[in-house]
């Protein structure tokens, strides 16, 4: 089902749709494909793809949000780009914002000009500034840390395990021509 440009479309509860379009889209315990709008507000719903200038989602998921702003409290998202990205208790597989703020929650990968965490976990952090409280990162790639974080891979960590690989890789490929240069 196709919906036009309305106002406001407010879709019952327990209905699937697949397009929605409008300039406020308000779901409540329903599933959308592709769902388009300048305000969404989703509360136990899902979508496919969310594209908006504001997301508001609460207990739902999306498999991809594209928004200027989005908020996410106790759901999740698959793919999220946005300027400005707040996450409470949720979580999210890859995440691209200029601003990330992320508390009691968890995201796979995180590319931001500034991140925010408080509780959480990332597996891959990367980012120009870091602000932390209590937060566990797989690998760390940050300009500037401020706060408590326990990571695996910090910058320095990163390019000492990337200069030692590639010296090793050298190695193995220097030492393969010796072996083929005296059989040839």
């Amino acid at each position: 089902m196709t919906e036009e440009k309305r106002t406001t479309e407010e879709t019952p509860q327990g209905d699937a749709v697949q397009d929605v379009s409008a300039e406020v889209v308000n779901l409540t315990g329903t599933q959308a494909a592709n769902v388009q709008a300048d305000l969404v507000r989703m509360q136990q719903s899902g979508a496919q793809t969310i594209r908006a200038t504001e997301v508001e989602l609460r207990a739902g998921g999306a498999g991809r949000v594209e928004a200027q702003e989005v908020s996410i409290t106790q759901g999740g998202v698959g793919v999220a780009q946005a300027e400005s990205l707040d996450i409470a208790q949720g979580g999210i597989g890859v995440a691209r914002a200029g601003a990330i703020t992320i508390v009691d929650g968890g995201v796979g990968v995180v590319f931001s000009d500034e991140a925010t965490l408080q509780n959480s976990q990332v597996c891959v952090l990367v980012s120009r500034e870091v602000n932390a409280d209590k937060v566990r990162t797989g690998i760390l790639l940050t300009g500037q840390v401020n706060g408590d974080v326990e990571t695996v891979f910090d910058t320095p960590r990163a390019m000492l395990a990337g200069l030692t690989a590639g010296a090793a890789i050298g190695l193995v490929l220097w030492v393969g021509q010796l072996i083929s240069g005296r059989k040839g």
